[in-house]
């Protein structure tokens, strides 16, 4: 074994201290079986949805707020994505550039990479070239959808009214409270869940994660196949599970969870002699088909796996837990039509070049980084010399290299063209002025943990005002379609960031005791 294989294997290997060495002779129901072999699911009775699907207030209030998957059948049916083939992906989207990953995760095992180093060295190859060299080969792009595709893909109207005027103050003590929200919509549409990443999947053979939790919720449409997702409750097992990295789950204050973590543990043997714990564990199993998306809750434990070997596409698009359901917000919203994906203000818009923006800062970040280096300094105004210094710390893009000066004040330009007085540069009263889609720039380039393998020597290519303008015109005539909606006033403060955040009340439920307690507490009212 080497190092990588040696850790996999003993991380997989430490619950053994408790396990009966009597069971390898009579071993459990399930055992080097797939996950989740070794009792029946639970009940997915009122999981699962047809069209027309429930308003956004039952679906949040059942599902954000209950803690539980859903599968919207058919979401994306007739929508253009669904003629993604092969063909159609290398004639019409071939020149998008994609970031690339093993077929089968590894996470924390570099050796899930070795063959992929040989094809794509930098782990980034355009669509074309991978739909050429991608059959039988571990490469699975597992990248962020550009702007030009995402115009073919539906954003079910059931998971808009995440509220663009509140949000949890994941910085009060739980069970939190609400507070202003710090990504107001730049044309006040107050309604629009806000996105913070838009994904794209690609690859034929077997694909397979690793038993894992997010930090955000996550939309999963599959537009070609058929996969498997494997939901457990983290809330109810926490201190039972072997966890990879360890003291990152916070059940008691899940918005502060440290970071992501997974379980070590073969998806497909389970060894439930060593994993003897996951015997008692309850879950439950969806099915997904081309055209369904899945909604996993964010901190929810999850597997997913194909379930045939054919080519398979899907997108995905994830949003912050501190997002809340509003009423009121919501009775300005097209509900009567899905809107584009595209059409949804996604914090990074990739526009197929330049850098991939998959994890890099939050722009909303840097501001803040940057009004803190104004105060520190003593200064009044963003100068070229102070970003120069912010944007080119650590490994950033924007520390080294060729023409970089040249790059830094062109996005000074940028965001000095809000700026009342130009010679001076932008007065950090007026840093709230610049769209969070330009901060993006530099907020990805000055990043200085670096960037990602495939994004070296790369420019990131932000949303620019005629995208914006396309986009904002979408929304629109999706609102002029609406039939009996009452006028709304606009709000003039809409769109506009760095206000108070003031204390609105309590937050809707964002602690859960699991699946058990509910459970209990059913059975209990039963009875009663």
């Amino acid at each position: 074994l080497d190092p990588d294989e040696a850790m996999w294997w003993f991380m997989q290997r430490k619950p053994a201290r408790t396990m009966d060495l009597s069971e390898v002779d009579n071993p459990p129901k399930g055992h080097l079986q797939r996950l989740g072999s070794w009792k029946e699911p639970l009940s997915t009775e009122g999981l699962i949805y047809h069209k027309p699907y429930p308003h956004p207030r039952e679906f949040w209030k059942r599902h954000m707020d209950g803690y539980l998957p859903a599968v919207l059948k058919g979401a994306q049916n007739g929508t253009p994505c669904m003629n993604w083939t092969r063909e159609v992906l290398k004639e019409r989207f071939g020149w998008v550039d994609a970031k690339l990953e093993p077929k089968v995760e590894g996470r924390n095992n570099n050796t899930a990479y070795k063959e992929l180093d040989q094809i794509a060295p930098g782990h980034r190859l355009n669509i074309s070239e991978y739909l050429r060299v991608e059959e039988g080969k571990n490469a699975y792009v597992v990248s962020i959808i550009p702007q030009a595709m995402a115009w073919e893909v539906a954003h079910p109207a059931a998971l808009l009214c995440g509220s663009r005027r509140k949000l949890v103050n994941k910085r009060s003590k739980p069970p939190y409270r609400l507070m202003n929200h710090e990504y107001p919509h730049e044309s006040g549409y107050n309604w629009m869940t806000h996105l913070f990443e838009a994904n794209l999947w690609m690859a034929s053979g077997r694909t397979r994660s690793q038993f894992h939790y997010d930090k955000e919720w996550n939309v999963n449409c599959l537009l070609s196949g058929t996969k498997r997702w494997f939901f457990l409750n983290a809330f109810d097992y926490d201190k039972e599970l072997q966890w990879a990295r360890g003291n990152k789950f916070n059940a008691k204050n899940p918005l502060n969870n440290a970071w992501t973590d997974w379980v070590y543990l073969d998806p497909d043997k389970v060894d439930l002699i060593v994993q003897n714990k996951l015997r008692n564990m309850d879950y439950y199993e969806l099915i997904q088909e081309a055209g369904d998306c899945i909604f996993i809750p964010y901190a929810m434990l999850h597997q997913v796996e194909k379930l045939d070997e054919d080519f398979q596409v899907a997108v995905s698009w994830m949003f912050l837990p501190e997002t809340v359901y509003d009423e009121e917000d919501c009775k300005e919203a097209p509900l009567e039509e899905d809107l584009p994906l595209a059409a949804m203000d996604t914090l990074y818009v990739y526009s197929g070049k330049g850098l991939i923006p998959q994890g890099y800062n939050d722009p909303l970040h840097f501001v803040n980084e940057v009004r803190e280096a104004l105060s520190q300094h003593g200064e009044g105004f963003l100068t070229l010399k102070l970003l120069t210094n912010m944007v080119s710390q650590g490994d950033s893009i924007l520390s080294r290299g060729r023409g970089t000066k040249k790059r830094i004040k062109q996005i000074y330009d940028l965001l000095t063209f809000y700026a009342k007085d130009r010679s001076k540069g932008l007065h950090v009263d007026e840093l709230d002025k610049v769209p969070l889609r330009l901060w993006c720039k530099p907020a990805a380039e000055g990043d200085k943990e670096g960037p990602l393998p495939c994004d070296k020597g790369q420019e990131y290519h932000f949303c620019d005002d005629e995208e914006f303008t396309k986009m904002d015109q979408a929304v629109r005539e999706h609102l002029a379609r609406r039939k009996d909606v009452p006028k709304v006033e606009v709000d003039e403060t809409a769109g506009k960031r760095g206000g108070k955040k003031d204390d609105l009340g309590p937050s809707p439920p964002r602690v859960w005791k699991g699946a058990k307690q509910r459970s209990k507490s059913t059975k209990a009212k039963e009875e009663l």
